[in-house]
């Protein structure tokens, strides 16, 4: 089978390989589709540990069902949004159905193969059905920006009449403003730096506020007014992984509010206050972390996708190909991609 494997450094090589054995337990998928953003950009500057070389990146993977063993999972032939966080399965932490957090859990496109190759092999009980009409431009977000929106809003107690910030409308931040919307929550404020990124996010939101070149204090005043309160939002969430955009969130959230930060600041990273004591500690705010997504959040981002209730295409960027990823990857790590993650067509020759 053709596979795009990563070389230590960052190369890639378009090459040959054996198709992957089955292990019991797992499902052998043909890859249809899957996605390329900046996480495939940052892992091939060496963000993460692969577990050696060569990898196979592409933990989004759209693919049709090829074998199985259970007769419960997706039969031959069913075509399939795949759930890539591979916890032990032993842990308590997935018996309580956390896998992401499972301190022995993997990942497919990280330290497992994933979906830049004709085939995969990938755990039965992490398929999941999706109508065989489903564009694949829109079913490849079903891999991992819908499902991470999901777990943050489920991890978040925003419920009916719940005034939210969305910080950095990303891929991620464009699909949490639908997806807090469909769960409830009647006023949704965006905040970028990037009027093409509000704009897209327009018909989800109650206000937008472009926060390039303020000074913290004009962005807060103007974030605040958009929400319609002086005394913060209930819920805010943190996706641009800016440290500035953390403390714009701790500072616009109101008193006993929460805090979900998702973005990820590379590096070092710290906070600081004037005042730790009236600035956070004796407002009551709750800073809760959320990473990746669990299989629960399958089911209810498909279901929410299913009904209707979202637009996954204002997520989609070009399609390319296989062979055109290390170049759009390089193009990505240079200039970024606008809140859009590209489709990689795998099944294209």
């Amino acid at each position: 089978m053709r596979a795009l494997s990563m070389y230590e450094g960052g190369r890639f090589e378009l090459e040959e390989i054996p198709i992957p054995e089955r292990p019991p337990g797992w499902a052998l998928i043909r890859s249809i589709a899957s996605a390329a953003g900046l996480f495939q950009a940052q892992m091939a500057a060496g963000m993460l540990d692969t577990n050696g070389f060569p990898r196979i990146l592409g933990h989004e993977i759209i693919g049709e069902v090829v074998e199985v063993s259970s007769d419960a999972a997706p039969q031959r032939g069913t075509i399939v949004v795949v759930d890539a966080v591979v916890g032990c399965g032993v842990c308590e932490w997935c018996i309580r159905g956390d896998e992401m957090i499972c301190p022995w859990m993997r990942h497919l496109g990280i330290n497992i193969d994933g979906g830049y190759a004709d085939y995969a092999i990938v755990p039965e009980s992490h398929i999941f059905r999706i109508a065989p009409e489903t564009p694949i431009t829109e079913a490849v977000m079903l891999g991992s920006a819908l499902p991470a929106s999901v777990h943050a809003t489920r991890r978040s107690p925003v419920r009916g009449g719940s005034k939210v910030i969305v910080t950095g409308v990303g891929s991620i931040g464009l699909t949490l403003c639908q997806v807090v919307k469909a769960m409830g929550a009647t006023t949704v404020v965006a905040v970028d730096v990037s009027d093409a990124r509000l704009e897209a996010a327009g018909p989800w939101i109650d206000g937008a506020v472009n926060v390039s070149g303020l000074e913290p204090a004009q962005a807060d005043d103007l974030v605040l007014e958009a929400v319609g309160s002086t005394h913060g939002a209930d819920v805010v969430f943190e996706a641009a992984g800016r440290v500035m955009s953390v403390d714009l969130a701790i500072r616009t959230v109101r008193r006993g509010g929460t805090v979900l930060l998702m973005g990820i600041c590379d590096g070092p990273t710290s906070l600081s206050f004037d005042s730790y004591l009236a600035e956070f500690l004796s407002r009551e705010v709750s800073l809760v972390t959320t990473f990746g997504f669990n299989r629960q959040d399958f089911v209810v981002g498909n279901a929410l996708h299913a009904a209707g209730d979202l637009d996954l295409t204002a997520l989609t960027g070009a399609t390319v190909t296989l062979e055109q990823v290390p170049a759009a990857l390089e193009r990505i790590a240079r200039e970024g991609t606008d809140g859009k993650r590209l489709v990689v067509d795998v099944a294209i020759p």
